[in-house]
């Protein structure tokens, strides 16, 4: 995951404002060259209508107002030059207020500092024990895991009662490696394979895409691993043989960065449409929608069409979220829009969009969603993180965590905090302690070269909140300091009913193993 946000969800950009609140992950260009120094008025001199100017223009057309708690006070002056400097590209017919005015105006209401982020560890041990092992590729060098998922991956022809049985196959994307790699616990020597090249996979998908029984694999290719707003993303179809290999067959290129894609019958036709998450950067992506047109699969035919013209998106999982029967999906576009959307199936391949959620601020810094039922009443929520944090300046942002929307029916969500959590990168619920409700495991992206303090501080990397009555969760940090994971997952890989952990690494200098499996032995 990484929304290169992450690496995409990692690296996020707004596109333009006159005091953004997050500018993520630019990089060093013409476009930072530090421009002469801003005179600020005295604070006598300020326009009496400053704070009206500064609303109209920095939350009007692109996003909301960005509060001047976005930032201390000794930062807003770069955000703000920096913000103008992207105003001045974007072609917008707005008339800003002065730049100096601007800056007087957050520095004015921003404070030194952050407040410390509330961590509140758990009044009791937690009552499961875990093992940890980690099998190194055989070769490649060291993997960065942009995303891994436990899932049942045979060989050739297969019948859905065939799969059930199937062992659990780790299926993971080596993002600069370029590689989606595949591991199966329960082997007596576990291996990681090489199933295919995929220049930079940021989301693998199984599925049985053609309906000829054989899986296949669906990835999202960003194309790029810097951040760029150069056309180079596309959906890669590793097509399942059988012989147990995979062909590559590209079924959509030349877009902004893909973050992700999922498979649906959205049409009722009794084929396969996909929705592509193309993140971009911050003057390309959109959320698309490919219409399967297929005839002949040696010719597989996908029409796209465009559904949101935001960049920014991560995630689009689907669900039928109305109860009509028809699939329908929610998306988490980030970047300056932080905002999760609805898109509500009216069939023929159309949409309705309905904003389920939108932030407090455009550096919310969202990272990734997970559709899952975290109070037990049957219907599904969102798991959400927003800890997104490769972006100048880098600081300890209090505001990331870990909270979710629970859904009280009628399409509409109530936000619901779970936890503070600096760099929180992404989530998933299980019953991993083994109670009825699902817990929450988390992890966080700090990197060591950006965050040096990580480990004098004892950031939390990889956290296990327990749900011990609904809505209420005690937070278990299992591994503090080493912040270097994107992307987790939660499964039974050894068939015993209990709930194993999966943590990605996304660090090719600290370890070279791309995951590291929890396995949980129980109660203590």
């Amino acid at each position: 995951m990484i929304r290169f946000r992450r690496w995409v969800a990692l690296i996020p950009i707004l596109l333009v404002l006159a005091a953004i609140a997050a500018i993520q992950g630019c990089g060093k260009g013409k476009d930072d060259v530090p421009p002469p120094p801003v005179e600020l008025p005295p604070p006598s001199e300020l326009p009496e209508d400053i704070e009206q100017q500064v609303h109209n223009f920095c939350g009007g057309s692109c996003h909301a107002y960005p509060p001047a708690d976005s930032f201390p006070r000794k930062h807003w002056r770069t955000e703000v030059e920096r913000g103008y400097r992207f105003f001045d590209q974007s072609g917008l017919a707005l008339t800003p207020p002065k730049l100096g005015h601007v800056v007087r105006y957050y520095e004015e209401r921003a404070a030194e500092d952050y407040p410390a982020a509330k961590i509140i560890p758990a009044s009791k041990p937690l009552g499961v024990r875990f093992y940890t092992l980690s099998y190194a590729p055989t070769s490649g060098g060291g993997p960065m895991i942009s995303h891994v998922s436990a899932v049942k991956l045979p060989s050739g022809v297969t019948e859905p009662a065939a799969i059930a049985r199937e062992p659990v196959t780790l299926l993971a994307c080596d993002m600069v490696g370029g590689r989606i790699l595949a591991l199966r616990p329960t082997d007596p020597k576990p291996v990681w394979k090489e199933l295919a090249k995929v220049p930079n996979p940021a989301h693998a998908e199984v599925v049985d895409l053609n309906a000829d029984n054989i899986l296949d694999i669906l990835v999202a290719d960003l194309g790029s691993y810097p951040p760029t707003d150069r056309k180079c993303g596309s959906v890669v179809w590793l097509r399942g043989k059988p012989d147990g290999s995979f062909e590559s067959v590209t079924l959509l290129k030349d877009v902004g960065r893909v973050a992700d894609v999922q498979v649906a019958d959205f049409r009722g036709t009794g084929k396969r449409d996909l929705v592509v998450a193309a993140f971009g950067l911050h003057a390309v992506g959109e959320i698309i929608f490919l219409e399967n047109k297929t005839a002949d699969w040696a010719k597989p035919e996908f029409v796209p069409r465009v559904l949101d013209p935001r960049h920014g998106t991560i995630h689009v999982p689907i669900t039928d979220l109305n109860g009509d029967g028809k699939p329908d999906f929610i998306a988490l576009i980030s970047q300056e829009h932080e905002t999760i959307v609805a898109f509500i199936n009216e069939g023929g391949g159309n949409f309705r969009k309905q904003t389920l959620y939108s932030a407090p601020h455009p550096g919310w810094g969202s990272s990734g969603i997970q559709l899952v039922d975290m109070n037990g009443d049957g219907r599904l929520d969102v798991l959400y993180t927003n800890g997104d944090i490769l972006d100048e300046p880098y600081l300890w942002k209090p505001y990331h965590g870990v909270q979710w929307l629970e859904n009280m029916g009628d399409l509409k969500f109530e936000h619901r905090r779970i936890a503070d959590m600096y760099g929180v990168h992404h989530a998933v619920a299980a019953p991993i302690t083994g109670g009825k409700l699902p817990d929450v495991l988390a992890v966080s992206f700090l990197p060591g070269d950006k965050f040096p303090d990580r480990v004098t501080r004892k950031a939390d990397a990889v956290v296990l909140f327990e749900q011990v009555s609904p809505g209420k969760f005690e937070r278990h940090s299992l591994v503090k300091g080493s912040c270097d994971s994107v992307v987790c997952a939660a499964a039974d890989l050894y068939g015993t009913g209990r709930i194993d952990l999966i943590v990605g690494n996304f660090s090719s200098t600290t370890t070279d193993h791309p995951v590291a499996i929890w396995k949980n032995l129980g109660k203590k």
